[in-house]
C-alpha cells in the first residue's frame, strides 16, 4: 500500500509592495511602536518556555495532540508511545507521581518508599500494575492521606481512598483499587543495615527505543554502569553513529520499526511502517531493509503498532525475515491482542514481551518508582523487561537507581532472557 501525497499548488507566492507600510516603519514613532511589540513578544514566548506545566491528566496525556505526534521529518523520531484515552497503566503512573511528591513534601526519603509487592491485572481489555507500597512517615498519618487526595484532584483523576484497617489504605481510580499502601511510624535506625550483594540475582533488560537521533543522548547510555540495550529507529539521522557507539561499548543493538497505530491516519508512526492490508512482499521488503539499516542488531521491536501487531497476517509476514536472520522479536506491548507471541510461535522466531513502560511521566523519581517496579516483577517470576525513550529524566534516573540496585539486579541484553516462545 503506497501513499502518495501531491502538491496541489506548487506556483510560488509573488510578494506584494506595500510601500505605506514601510514608510510608516520608517518614522521614528513607527520603529518605537515596532520595538515595543518585538520585546513583548519574546517575553512571552521567554515566559511559554519556562512555564512546563504540572502532573495533570492533561498535560501528560494531551500536551502532544494526536494530529501532531507524527515525525518531523523524514528522519526524525516520535519519542512519543500511543496514548489511548483512560488507558488505567497511564493513570496509575500519574497517581505514582502525585504520591512521590507527596512523600517528597513530607520529607520522606525515596528510599524509604517500599514496593512490597507488583500484580499484573486485566480491566476492561487492557493490563495495569496493582502495587503494594510500605513508607514511614513523621506527622498524622490521615492529614497526609488527605494531602494524596489534594495532588490527585489537582492532576486531574478521579481518585477515592479509604482505610482498609490500622495503617492500611487502598487508593482506587475509577472505582478500580490500583494501591495498597501501608505507613509505618518512622523509627530512627541506629546503623546502616548492610548491603548484600546476591550472587543469584534476577536479571532485567532495559530497552531505550527511539535512538538515533541523539548522538549526545547515546553517549551518555553509553557510559553508564550497566548495560542497556539501544534499540534504533531505521530511519533516524545518525543511524550509523548510533550503532558504533553502542557496538563500541558493548551495548546490545535492536530495530525499533514503525507500525500502523489505532489512531492512524492521524497518529503517524512514521516513514516505511507497517500498514495494516500491506502485501507480504511489501511488508517483507521493509523489514529487510530496516535490518540493513541498523548494523549489528540482533533483536527488533515495535513502534507504536497497536493496529498492526493485532493483524496476525501481517504480524506472519513480518517473522518470516527474522528467522534466518536469528533475530528476535520484542512486542512492545501497545495492545493487549497483540498476535506476535503467535505468529513468532509459528515461524520459529524468538519472543519475548515488555513488562514495564518507564516514562510516560517525565520525572526522575516517577521513572526510578518504574525501574523499581520492573525489578520488583524480575525477583517475583527470576526476570523483567522495561523500556524507555530518550529523555534525559529516564537517562538520570537509570543512573541513579543502577547504583542504588547494587548488585540487587543483573541488568542484561534481552538476549540474555528467557524467551516467550
Amino acid at each position: 500500500m503506497v501513499n502518495n501525497t501531491t502538491d496541489q499548488n506548487n506556483k510560488p507566492e509573488t510578494p506584494v509592495e506595500n510601500p505605506g507600510i514601510r514608510a510608516y516603519l520608517s518614522k521614528p514613532f513607527g520603529i518605537a511602536v515596532a520595538t515595543i511589540a518585538t520585546a513583548t513578544f519574546i517575553c512571552l514566548i521567554i515566559a511559554l518556555m519556562v512555564y512546563s506545566g504540572s502532573d495533570t491528566v492533561a498535560d501528560h496525556k494531551q500536551s502532544i495532540p494526536h494530529e501532531q505526534q507524527g515525525f518531523i521529518s523524514a528522519n526524525a523520531t516520535n519519542p512519543y508511545e500511543e496514548i489511548e484515552k483512560d488507558d488505567l497503566e497511564d493513570l496509575v503512573k500519574i497517581a505514582d507521581l502525585s504520591l512521590i511528591n507527596t512523600l517528597k513534601s513530607a520529607d520522606v526519603s525515596m528510599s524509604d518508599l517500599k514496593l512490597e509487592d507488583v500484580t499484573l491485572k486485566k480491566h476492561q481489555g487492557r493490563y495495569f500494575h496493582f502495587q503494594q507500597l510500605r513508607f514511614p512517615l513523621n506527622g498524622d498519618k490521615l492529614n497526609f492521606v488527605e494531602n494524596i487526595k489534594k495532588r490527585l484532584s489537582a492532576a486531574g483523576l478521579s481518585a477515592n481512598i479509604h482505610k482498609v484497617s490500622e495503617g492500611c489504605w487502598l487508593l482506587s481510580i475509577n472505582e478500580v483499587p490500583t494501591h495498597k499502601f501501608f505507613i509505618d511510624t518512622a523509627v530512627q535506625q541506629e546503623k546502616p543495615v548492610a548491603v548484600i550483594i546476591d550472587p543469584n540475582a534476577p536479571k532485567m533488560a532495559i530497552v531505550i527505543d527511539d535512538m538515533g537521533e541523539d548522538i549526545n543522548f547515546a553517549r551518555g547510555l553509553a557510559a553508564l554502569d550497566i548495560k542497556v540495550t539501544f534499540s534504533i529507529w531505521p530511519n533516524s539521522s545518525h543511524v550509523n553513529k548510533v550503532s558504533k557507539i553502542a557496538k563500541n561499548s558493548g551495548n546490545e543493538i535492536m530495530i525499533h520499526l514503525p507500525m500502523q497505530p489505532k489512531g492512524y491516519p492521524k497518529v503517524n508512526p512514521g516513514a516505511d511502517s507497517l500498514l495494516v492490508g500491506m502485501d507480504s512482499k511489501t511488508i517483507q521488503q521493509r523489514v529487510v531493509t530496516a535490518m540493513n539499516k541498523v548494523p549489528y542488531a540482533t533483536g527488533l521491536n515495535n513502534h507504536m503498532g497497536s493496529r498492526f501487531t493485532e493483524n496476525l497476517a501481517g504480524m506472519s509476514e513480518v517473522m518470516i525475515p527474522l528467522h534466518p536472520k536469528k533475530i528476535f522479536f520484542l512486542d512492545s506491548r501497545t495492545t493487549a491482542k497483540s498476535t506476535a507471541r503467535k505468529a513468532a510461535k509459528k515461524a520459529k522466531v524468538t519472543l519475548y514481551e515488555r513488562n514495564i513502560f518507564l516514562d510516560n511521566v517525565k520525572d526522575v523519581a516517577a521513572i526510578k518508582f518504574q525501574l523499581t517496579k520492573a525489578a520488583k516483577i524480575a525477583r517475583k517470576t527470576g526476570q523483567s523487561i522495561a523500556i524507555g525513550h530518550p529523555n534525559r529524566e529516564t537517562l538520570e534516573a537509570i543512573r541513579q537507581w543502577s547504583v542504588e540496585i547494587n548488585g540487587k539486579i543483573k541488568v542484561v541484553p534481552v538476549k540474555d532472557l528467557v524467551p516467550k516462545s
